[in-house]
Protein backbone atom coordinates (compact mmCIF):
# COMPACT_ATOMS: atom_id res chain seq x y z
CA UNK A 1 0.00 0.00 0.00
CA UNK A 2 1.60 3.59 -1.26
CA UNK A 3 1.54 6.23 1.82
CA UNK A 4 0.73 9.56 1.46
CA UNK A 5 3.26 11.92 2.06
CA UNK A 6 1.62 13.11 5.27
CA UNK A 7 0.98 10.05 6.21
CA UNK A 8 5.05 9.17 5.73
CA UNK A 9 5.53 12.04 7.93
CA UNK A 10 3.85 10.88 10.20
CA UNK A 11 5.38 7.78 10.48
CA UNK A 12 8.81 9.28 11.52
CA UNK A 13 11.59 6.34 10.48
CA UNK A 14 14.50 6.89 8.80
CA UNK A 15 14.55 4.68 5.29
CA UNK A 16 17.36 2.71 4.72
CA UNK A 17 16.84 1.11 1.73
CA UNK A 18 15.74 3.17 -1.61
CA UNK A 19 14.11 1.94 -4.65
CA UNK A 20 15.98 3.62 -6.95
CA UNK A 21 13.76 2.39 -10.23
CA UNK A 22 11.39 4.73 -8.56
CA UNK A 23 11.05 8.34 -9.86
CA UNK A 24 9.15 11.20 -8.17
CA UNK A 25 7.13 13.60 -10.06
CA UNK A 26 7.98 17.11 -10.24
CA UNK A 27 4.72 17.83 -8.53
CA UNK A 28 5.48 16.19 -6.02
CA UNK A 29 8.57 17.64 -5.44
CA UNK A 30 7.40 20.94 -5.33
CA UNK A 31 5.27 20.06 -2.59
CA UNK A 32 7.75 18.30 -0.67
CA UNK A 33 9.89 21.42 -0.80
CA UNK A 34 7.11 23.66 0.07
CA UNK A 35 6.33 21.63 2.83
CA UNK A 36 10.05 21.82 4.17
CA UNK A 37 10.11 25.65 3.33
CA UNK A 38 6.97 26.47 5.34
CA UNK A 39 8.37 23.90 8.42
CA UNK A 40 9.63 25.99 11.44
CA UNK A 41 13.02 26.40 12.62
CA UNK A 42 15.00 27.53 16.08
CA UNK A 43 14.35 31.57 16.44
CA UNK A 44 11.69 31.39 13.17
CA UNK A 45 14.62 32.20 11.19
CA UNK A 46 13.69 29.87 8.33
CA UNK A 47 16.74 29.84 6.38
CA UNK A 48 16.15 26.48 4.64
CA UNK A 49 18.61 25.75 1.90
CA UNK A 50 17.04 22.57 -0.18
CA UNK A 51 19.10 20.84 -3.46
CA UNK A 52 17.19 18.16 -5.41
CA UNK A 53 19.91 16.64 -7.43
CA UNK A 54 18.82 14.61 -10.78
CA UNK A 55 21.66 13.88 -12.20
CA UNK A 56 23.01 10.16 -11.99
CA UNK A 57 26.78 11.24 -12.37
CA UNK A 58 26.65 13.52 -9.29
CA UNK A 59 24.52 11.28 -7.17
CA UNK A 60 27.35 8.64 -7.63
CA UNK A 61 29.88 10.65 -6.94
CA UNK A 62 27.99 12.48 -3.89
CA UNK A 63 26.45 8.53 -2.33
CA UNK A 64 29.82 7.93 -0.80
CA UNK A 65 29.77 10.84 1.06
CA UNK A 66 25.78 10.38 2.28
CA UNK A 67 26.32 6.89 3.99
Amino acid sequence: MEKTFMEAMDFRHACKIFDETKKISDEDIKYILEVGRKSPSSFGQEGWKFLVITNEELKSKLRPHCW
